[in-house]
């Protein structure tokens, strides 16, 4: 809709014919009533006549006179209320236009006031924008500033100085930007890069002495078990020498023995031999079945200790250390859940947050769209409304200029129509002018409502982005803290799976030991019982028919019986003292072969712990040579196969296990912490500092932030109201400027007044034209009358009497008629006074068409009985006498002067019409 709207208003269509019209019949009227008034016209006061029965002629020229006079004295009061009309005329429009124009100038000046307050408000507002602008940048800069230095404090907390570094240049870089090159918060910033440098110039402590003076002390326990072991190897050597020389004398006695016992239990005892060897046969395979199951369980207990040591080494090397914390992982977790629930928690109240205000703005914006929507149909409305009452006053002025240029009673009925049209179609110009203004201000409330609504869903998004970065960052960090206390038990039941499976294996070692110790004994058993039965595999037919013949001879030498019992019982004294030899000799073998193999294991003990302890040195040689190497993890691969190797040997409980265990943990804690991180303490202390000062400066700028958005609300608020007051203004509503409906209610006042006054002129102009027209009529009517002519007798005089009278009767309301006229400027004057725009154009326009059908009535009466004033009777004239009398004196002489006025009034008029034809009015 355009701000303002001019329109170009004319008192009636056609504007230039009714100018000039209204100008020709002012020039007209004046020129008349010059040439009547050029003669000098004076009241004859004269005597009265004698009256005679007989002639009539004195007193119808008396009497003419007289209607004359009256005629005359009527056009004089007709002309003056012509001028007096005029005059008024000439005044109201003056006022009118005034006001008019100080209409048009309180809405110039209301529209430069509002105009003027929305510039300086919106600047105001721009201004405040702009330093609420910079503020939320500052803070924004300051904030990022300050959390790239809390990234550098974190970054180089956890070890990663080259991302605490590159935190911290950003930091540096970010302050150069808002502080400047040399301000005391850039060289803040860049106290954190110098003290993160000077901290990387030291940034450990190597732990590599520790695993040196491992391995040293290793190497020197090692030696010294070497030395030990060569001097029991020695002394296993040389007992085993003379066992050996013992054994030597045992086993020769004892094959003689053997030989005279073999000889004696031949046919004696085969059945006994026989069932030892296969005893000892059976003993000897239970015996290998056990030692085999026990090698097959130590091999299992072996492989189960191995996948835990690796276990345990996996663990860890995902911890970090062999050492863990318990107590403190613990904690973290339990600190890194708590952080999870708080954020948890402000998460969802930032999502609910998020939800209210999203729902806010779809409500504000599903009632700015239904305002919008309210906004269009009013618009169309108001357009609607505008074109119809443009279009019912077009009408309006078409059947006023209709009625103008051809005065009937049709045309009349159709201009009050149209001005009823027109009356109706403005109140539904008003109506639907409140209606868009009602629906403009609810479009502006409601745009309002959604700016503050979409204001408030981007705080409550910033705030949930924010508390889902928190959120985020806290399940981040309790994963990795629950991640480490799983490590940690992780590495824990893999130290205790270790520990089980070594207790296993020097369980199943001892098993297999005591298998081994049952097996050589079975065997042993196995081989004596093969030895006194003289072979692996006896031929016991061969041996029972020697035995079977045996007994037959025996039994063949029955009578020789006594002397072979004499004979067997000193054979088998023989026997018995052959086999008490044999044992004898046999105890002496046995207990002789046993010293000499338990010299010969004794003997091979110390050559493999000889051995066994060279290696070992070989290996912890080799794994400090690797680690002189910096191979850190070989030398510990060395290290852990020498522990295996000792396990085997030794078991998991002997102090040569511990020593070479004391060695691998000493090489896997360098290997897996080669340095030990200096202390940080201060270089967090400088950079603590520097995040202090910053958070201050957060702070501040935060505070400077919202007292800059405060201000600009404010100023927005402000600024908003004068675009209101604007928009109301182009609209056309100047409801917050008093002075502009003063002006206009002044204005319709001043208009009310002109339309008055110019329905009075046209009434006194038409009054004066029925008065001129009765002259003409009277001076006519006197003018053809025969002054000569006898009356013809009383009869005749009667029915001069009642044409007179007649006459007079036209005369009479000619009067009544110009008296209605003054009545309804009366009327028109009232209605001025009340102010009332509408009654008053309905009153005047009833003013109007009551003249027009006065001046209509007027003027055909009077044109038609102005012809019957020719004959006056009797009455007439004495009637006609005492009213000339009455008048002689007071009759206004009305000569060139009343002529020149009327001249100068009209060239007045026309000057004042050609003036209002080339005016343009706004409004």
């Amino acid at each position: 809709m355009k701000n303002n709207q001019v329109h170009y208003k004319m008192y009636k269509a056609k504007k230039n014919i009714v100018y000039a019209g209204l100008m020709t019949t002012a020039t007209l009227a004046g020129l008349t009533l010059a040439n009547v008034n050029n003669n000098e016209v004076h009241a004859d006061v004269v005597a009265q006549p004698a009256i005679t029965a007989t002639t009539n002629t004195s007193a119808a020229s008396n009497v003419s006179s007289d209607v004359v006079s009256q005629a005359q004295e009527k056009v004089n009061a007709a002309s003056d209320a012509v001028t007096a009309a005029s005059s008024a005329v000439v005044a109201t429009s003056v006022a009118n236009s005034t006001a008019q124009e100080n209409v048009a100038a309180a809405k110039s000046a209301a529209t430069s006031t509002a105009q003027s307050n929305a510039n300086s408000t919106s600047a105001v507002a721009s201004s405040a924008f702009n330093d609420y602008s910079a503020a939320k940048s500052t803070a924004s800069a300051a904030t990022n500033v300050s959390t790239n230095i809390a990234n550098a404090y974190n970054e180089f907390k956890d070890g990663k100085t080259d991302n605490a570094l590159n935190a911290a240049q950003s930091a540096v870089s970010q302050a150069q930007k808002l502080y400047g090159n040399n301000s005391s918060q850039e060289q803040t910033a860049e106290n954190v890069i110098n003290a993160i440098n000077e901290y990387n110039q030291n940034p450990t402590v190597s732990n590599k002495g520790k695993a040196v003076d491992a391995l040293n002390a290793y190497e020197k326990y090692a030696n010294d078990q070497i030395v030990s072991a060569q001097k029991a190897l020695d002394e296993a050597n040389a007992n085993q020498a003379n066992l050996q020389k013992q054994l030597d004398a045992a086993v020769s006695a004892q094959k003689t023995a053997k030989t005279a016992l073999d000889n004696a239990k031949l046919a004696v005892n085969i059945d006994a031999l026989k069932k030892a060897y296969q005893d000892a046969s059976a003993t000897a395979e239970k015996a290998a079945t056990a030692l085999n199951t026990a090698n097959e369980a130590l091999a299992n207990a072996q492989k189960a200790l191995d996948e835990a040591r690796n276990a345990q080494t996996d663990a860890a090397t995902k911890l970090g250390t062999t050492n863990p914390d318990m107590t403190a992982l613990q904690k973290a977790a339990n600190d890194a859940q708590t952080k999870v629930n708080e954020t948890g928690n402000s998460l969802e109240e930032a999502n609910a947050d998020l939800k209210d205000a999203q729902d806010n703005y779809d409500v504000a914006a599903n009632r700015q769209t239904t305002a919008s929507e309210a906004y269009t149909k009013a618009e169309a409305a108001l357009n609607n409304a505008k074109a119809a009452e443009q279009k019912a006053k077009d009408a309006y002025d078409a059947a006023a200029q209709d009625n103008i240029n051809e005065p009937n009673e049709w045309n009349d009925a159709a201009e009050q129509q149209a001005k009823t049209d027109w009356d109706k179609a403005s109140a539904a110009l008003t109506k639907a002018q409140q209606a868009f203004d009602e629906a403009n201000t609810a479009l502006n409330g409601a745009q309002a409502e959604v700016n503050a609504a979409g204001e408030t869903l981007e705080h409550a998004q910033a705030r949930q982005k924010a508390a889902q970065d928190a959120h985020d960052a806290a399940v981040n960090a309790q994963t990795a803290a629950a991640n480490k206390l799983a490590a940690a038990k992780a590495y824990q039941s893999a130290t205790a799976n270790v520990n089980k499976a070594s207790e296993d294996f020097g369980n199943a070692q001892a098993a297999q030991q005591k298998a081994q110790a049952a097996f050589d004994e079975a065997m042993n058993a196995q081989t004596d019982a093969a030895k006194k039965l003289g072979t692996t595999n006896p031929d016991m037919a061969a041996l029972q028919k020697a035995y079977d013949d045996a007994s037959t001879a025996a039994n063949q030498a029955g009578a020789k019986l006594e002397d072979a019992k004499a004979a067997l019982a000193k054979q088998n004294q023989k026997v018995a003292d052959a086999q008490k030899a044999y044992d004898d000799a046999t105890t002496k073998v046995n207990n002789a072969t046993k010293a000499l193999e338990d010299a010969k294991a004794a003997t091979k003990k110390a050559q493999d712990t000889f051995n066994q302890n060279n290696e070992f040195a070989t290996d912890a040689a080799a794994a400090y040579n690797e680690l002189n190497a910096d191979h850190a993890e070989n030398a510990l691969n060395t290290a852990q196969g020498l522990l295996n190797k000792v396990q085997k040997v030794y078991g998991y409980n002997a102090p040569q296990t511990d020593a070479a265990e004391a060695l691998v943990s000493a090489l896997k804690d360098y290997y897996l912490n080669p340095t030990t991180p200096a202390d940080k303490t201060a270089t967090l202390d400088k950079i603590q500092a520097a995040q202090n000062v910053f958070n201050d400066l957060v702070k501040n700028a935060n505070e400077a932030k919202d007292a800059a958005e405060a201000k600009y609300q404010d100023a927005q608020k402000n600024a908003d109201a004068a675009k209101a007051i604007l928009d109301r203004v182009n609209n056309g509503d100047f409801s917050d400027f008093p002075a502009v409906k003063d002006a206009e209610e002044a204005q319709k006042l001043a208009q009310t007044n002109y339309d008055n006054a110019l329905a009075n002129l046209k009434n006194a102009q038409a009054n004066l034209d029925m008065a001129n027209a009765n002259l003409e009529a009277a001076k006519k009517a006197a003018s053809e009358k025969p002054a000569d002519k006898p009356s013809t007798g009383d009869d005749n005089t009667n029915k001069g009497e009642d044409n007179t009278n007649k006459g007079d009767d036209n005369a009479n309301k000619g009067e009544d008629n110009t008296n209605k006229g003054d009545d309804n400027a009366n009327k028109g004057e009232d209605n001025t006074n009340k102010g009332d725009n509408n009654a008053a154009k309905n009153d005047n326009a009833g003013v109007v068409n009551d003249t027009k059908k006065s001046e209509a009535t007027t003027a055909v009466t009077a044109d038609k009985k102005a012809a019957a004033t020719t004959n006056l009777t009797r009455a007439e004239y004495k009637t006609a006498n005492k009213q000339n009398n009455a008048k002689a004196e007071t009759l206004p002489q009305t000569g060139n002067e009343s002529g020149v006025a009327a001249v100068a009034l009209g060239a007045a008029a026309a000057m004042f019409g050609l003036g209002l034809a080339g005016k343009k009015r706004e409004y």
